[in-house]
C-alpha cells in the first residue's frame, strides 16, 4: 500500500527546503567534526521528542470529550487502524509548532544560529527516518535484520503492549526510561 498523493509529503518538502536554507544562508564556518556532532545531537533529540510525544501526549488519558477526540484523531485512531496511510507524515499544522520551538530553543541553548541550524537538520533527519520506519513497519516486510527488529518492536506496541515500546526509530529511550520490553511476545 502506498501513500496516495503528494500532499502527504508536504512536511518532507517543507523541512528539506528549510534545512537547506538554514545551512546555506546561516553565517558560520563549516567544521566536519563539530557540525556532524550537532547533527547527531539533533537526531538524538528527535528520538527523545518522538518518545516523549508518543508516551506522554499521544497515550495521555484525557478526561474531557474534546481531549479524547483530539487524541483519537492525532494518534489513538492509528492504534485502531494501523494500516491506514493517513497517519504518516503529520501535517505541518501539528509539526510546525514543535519544529519552531526546537529551533528557537536550540538557538538559545547553543548561542548560535549556525549550531542550531545543524541541530535542526539532525532533528529533521530523525523525523524523516521516523516517518519512513513507521511506514515500513505497517506496510512493508523489511529485508534487513535491524529493520525487521524495529518493525516487530513497534507492532508489539500496537498489538500487545501499548504501555511499552514507545520508540519507533530506536528503543534507546525505552531502555533509559523503563518502558523497554524485548521483542519476545509478552503474556499478561
Amino acid at each position: 500500500m502506498a501513500i496516495k498523493g503528494w500532499k502527504h509529503l508536504t512536511p518532507a518538502f517543507f523541512y528539506t527546503a528549510l534545512v537547506v536554507c538554514l545551512i546555506v544562508f546561516t553565517p558560520g564556518e563549516f567544521s566536519w567534526r563539530r557540525d556532524s556532532l550537532l547533527i547527531g545531537l539533533g537526531v538524538l533529540s528527535w528520538m527523545l521528542i518522538e518518545y516523549g510525544l508518543h508516551r506522554f501526549v499521544f497515550h495521555y488519558n484525557a478526561r474531557s470529550v474534546f481531549g479524547r477526540r483530539l487524541l483519537y484523531a492525532a494518534h489513538l485512531s492509528h492504534h485502531e487502524h494501523p494500516r491506514a496511510t493517513s497517519h504518516f507524515f503529520s501535517s505541518l499544522l501539528l509539526s510546525l509548532p514543535i519544529a519552531t520551538a526546537y529551533l528557537l530553543l536550540a538557538w538559545v541553548a547553543a548561542g548560535s544560529l549556525h549550531a542550531a541550524s545543524y541541530m535542526f537538520s539532525g532533528l529533521a533527519a530523525g523525523y524523516f527516518c521516523y516517518e519512513w520506519l513507521h511506514f515500513q513497519a505497517h506496510h512493508r516486510r523489511p529485508r534487513l535484520r535491524l529493520f525487521r527488529y524495529l518493525r516487530k518492536y513497534h507492532l508489539l506496541h500496537h498489538h500487545e503492549t501499548p504501555d511499552f515500546r514507545f520508540g519507533v526509530t530506536s528503543p534507546l529511550f525505552d531502555l533509559l526510561l523503563g518502558t523497554f520490553a524485548t521483542t519476545k511476545t509478552l503474556r499478561h
